[in-house]
């Protein structure tokens, strides 16, 4: 129990409280101070944070105000919503650590060819590009629902560090509100999208789904760069 509880930030004592609330049911903050040895002027700071957190309540409103522990069940419960919230917000920098990685241990990164799908892992993917590139990026983005602002706040700060240019579709445009140091350009309509950098993903909607290919192969990422500069070069400023 102390193990499990500590990993959300209790200390011995907010432990102690809430083990006893569990095994004697309801209890006064000076039944508790009494029984765990700690100080009456302090319990109550531990009991703020306890009831906070979710993990007692206090019952009805007579005095002396005592508390009840919530139920293990539903305690585990919340632990493990709050440790996945931890585990899926962590992922994407560690898959931008990955790429950067890789990118500076060639060795260690064998050439790879991935299938993505979802508009979500998509966004994703070309933020982590943006954040693992070096000198420059190159962006294509023509479906509204990539847009989102994780990845126009992504461009903003990376765009201090590297060059950045991006095509969208000309009714696109007006949701690019980025810095000047970011050169964007439109075309009436675009097919698919793309972001390059030290590597390259390639994307299109089909069946109202987008998906695409994402790889790190060298000769895959100059063409991508190739074809890009020849759309850029058309585009309209």
């Amino acid at each position: 129990m102390e193990n499990l509880l500590d990993l959300v930030g209790l200390s011995k004592r907010e432990v102690d409280i809430y083990t006893a609330l569990v095994e004697s049911g309801e209890l006064s903050a000076r039944e508790l101070a009494e029984r765990l040895g700690i100080p009456y002027t302090k319990i109550y700071t531990h009991l703020e944070k306890l009831h906070k957190m979710g993990l007692i309540a206090p019952v009805g409103g007579r005095r002396p105000l005592k508390y009840r522990a919530t139920p293990p069940a539903e305690v585990y419960k919340s632990l493990v919503n709050r440790a996945s919230e931890i585990l899926k917000s962590l992922k994407p920098l560690f898959d931008s650590l990955q790429l950067i990685y890789e990118s500076k241990h060639a060795t260690a990164a064998p050439t790879f060819l991935t299938l993505i799908r979802g508009a979500e892992r998509i966004t994703d993917l070309i933020s982590e590009i943006l954040s693992a590139s070096d000198g420059e990026a190159y962006l294509a983005v023509p479906f509204p629902e990539l847009v989102t602002y994780r990845l126009l706040a992504t461009i903003a700060e990376e765009s201090k560090r590297i060059k950045i240019m991006v095509l969208t579709t000309e009714k696109l445009k007006d949701r690019f509100q980025l810095p000047p140091r970011v050169e964007i350009r439109t075309l009436p309509e675009m097919f698919g999208g793309g972001a390059i950098g030290n590597s390259v993903l390639i994307y299109v909607k089909y069946g109202g789904e987008i998906s695409g290919v994402y790889s790190n192969e060298r000769f895959i990422i100059e063409i991508a760069k190739t074809y890009f500069h020849n759309v850029w070069q058309r585009a309209k400023i």
